[in-house]
């Protein structure tokens, strides 16, 4: 009689991998175990197996939640898409015991925009620190608009789709200081000459605000209050180069944008959101 054996019987002849890492998500395989997506600080996005952790007695189960903060050994077999799982550790948990709604749909917006970001086993340290970074602000301070779009403006850098809006792409004019007009699908930035209107409007007080954040770290812009057309022209600007980058809108910022500023449904009781381009000024 033939028996089935687990390809994990022969783990024991695999090296066992260590990552400092933070879960993104997770959903389940089988009726026990978990898929579990991570984004580590030396190896990039990671995708692997934790398997019983849906298990009343697991002890892995907590750990593995979304937005923590871990020290993880796991199993890599070379060729496979899913590595396993074998122990993790708890460095700090960004949701707590008491997590609020801002935090909740803040640090998921967050982790699903990494995931869109990072692919597979390409390490990215300096994304891993600036989500790390965020987290932790967030966690201070709350998740405001300024936190949003700082992550948004950094992911974007960090990726190579933060063109430079220093100087014109047409005549050359530096443009920093002054109003300019980005045009995403060419990855070119124009003076109001040039640009002839036609483009995203950045005004002064934006583009001010734009190099405050390529400048300074993220808490400073955790709490930070952004109004009327600067904030309205950065949200437009981020918006439109992740959705011509990524070929979509992701769900968890429209579920963030709804928590932050009120359901559109319920227009009577919604705040003013300085952030929608269809307000006026």
């Amino acid at each position: 009689m033939l028996t089935t054996l687990s390809p994990w019987k022969y783990q024991s002849h695999m090296p066992v991998h260590e990552a400092e890492a933070i879960v993104l998500r997770q959903y389940p395989l089988f009726e026990a175990d978990r898929i579990i997506v991570l984004l580590t600080r030396d190896l990039g996005t990671l995708r692997a197996v934790a398997r019983g952790v849906r298990k009343p007695r697991s002890r892995m189960a907590a750990c593995l939640e979304p937005l923590n903060h871990i020290n993880l050994q796991f199993y890599a077999r070379e060729g496979a898409e899913l590595s396993r799982i074998w122990n993790c550790e708890m460095v700090h948990s960004f949701l707590g015991k008491r997590p609020t709604l801002d935090r909740i749909c803040g640090f998921s917006y967050f982790a699903e925009l990494v995931q869109e970001l990072a692919p597979e086993n390409n390490p990215n340290p300096l994304l891993f620190r600036l989500l790390l970074a965020v987290l932790q602000a967030g966690e201070i301070n709350g998740v405001q608009e300024g936190l949003v779009r700082y992550f948004e403006v950094w992911a974007l850098k960090l990726n190579g789709w933060l063109p430079n809006y220093d100087y014109c792409s047409g005549c050359g004019r530096y443009v920093k200081d002054d109003r300019f007009y980005a045009w995403p699908e060419a990855g070119q930035c124009r003076c109001a000459e040039c640009a002839q209107n036609l483009g995203i409007r950045i005004g002064p007080d934006g583009g001010q605000l734009l190099h405050e954040m390529l400048e300074r770290a993220p808490v400073v812009f955790a709490s930070r209050p952004l109004h009327g057309a600067a904030a309205r022209d950065l949200k437009r600007l981020t918006q439109r180069l992740i959705e011509l980058h990524l070929e979509k809108r992701l769900k968890s910022y429209q579920i963030l944008h709804d928590v932050l500023y009120g359901s559109p449904s319920s227009a009577p009781n919604r705040r003013r959101d300085p952030l929608d381009p269809d307000e006026s000024l």
